[in-house]
């Protein structure tokens, strides 16, 4: 309980009372649907959470089947992360998109917030001069060379991350994304209301932060392939998350 509080009390200090009052209204609203309180979606929650997640399954858990994490690589990962790309990957976790991304990029850097991860992520692609790995603090990203890169990735992560720390990101993806850079971020579409730990995120709250760091929100979706494929099986209206590609613009427009 004494964890929770100094959270709460964080949460607090950090977003105000209006944020706060609104994520605790959510929070009651999943206990009397759930009959248990998860802890906000703070830097430390999630440090604490992914220390200790078992990481045996590589991830694949999330996978509905290998049809599905095909369609997503072939529509989604592939046409967005050209070949040749210098890419940042936010949240690798044990490298299940990492496998084809290390393919793709000509230079890719690996930021994760938990040290595990980052030690997974070693153990499997190994070192090589186009490869870097960095821990963060879960929002900076200022060890990255201004405008090095072409195209962040970033699925299953961004889900449970709140907004004031995506806000934090892509304050400094403006900065380091080439001109005419592109971002993939798989978020929480419905904020805290959502089930599976989802953050305050939303698909309206993106687009707003994409706005006012400069960047064009090019598309936001939940299906792909015509529809064959969603990120999740609940209904259209419940669907709880949502993709956002964005863009730098390029030179001559900036």
């Amino acid at each position: 309980m004494s964890r929770r509080w100094a959270t709460l009390q964080k949460m607090w200090r950090e977003t105000g009372p209006v944020h706060t009052g609104a994520f605790l209204a959510s929070k009651l609203v999943s206990v009397a649907k759930n009959g248990r309180m998860a802890l906000p979606n703070t830097l430390e929650a999630n440090l604490e959470t992914w220390s200790r997640y078992d990481w045996s399954k590589q991830g694949e858990e999330w996978t509905p089947n290998w049809e599905w994490k095909q369609s997503l690589v072939r529509h989604v990962l592939e046409p967005n992360i050209p070949l040749g790309s210098r890419v940042l990957e936010i949240g690798p976790g044990a490298g299940r998109w990492t496998t084809y991304l290390v393919r793709r990029a000509c230079s890719l850097t690996l930021v994760d917030l938990t040290p595990e991860c980052i030690d997974l992520c070693r153990k499997k692609f190994g070192e090589s001069p186009h490869l870097r790995y960095f821990v963060n603090d879960g929002r900076d990203l200022s060890f990255i060379p201004a405008g090095s890169i072409d195209r962040i990735w970033s699925f299953d992560v961004f889900v449970h991350i709140q907004s004031a720390d995506i806000a934090a990101y892509a304050r400094q993806f403006a900065a380091l994304l080439s001109p005419g850079g592109v971002g993939v971020i798989h978020h929480s579409a419905r904020g805290a209301n959502a089930r599976g730990w989802r953050s305050d995120m939303t698909t309206q709250k993106m687009a707003e932060i994409c706005s006012n760091n400069s960047l064009f929100m090019l598309s936001q979706f939940d299906s792909w392939d015509h529809g064959r494929f969603r990120i999740s099986d609940q209904p259209e209206d419940e669907a709880p998350d949502v993709i956002s590609i964005f863009q730098k613009p390029p030179a001559a427009a900036a």
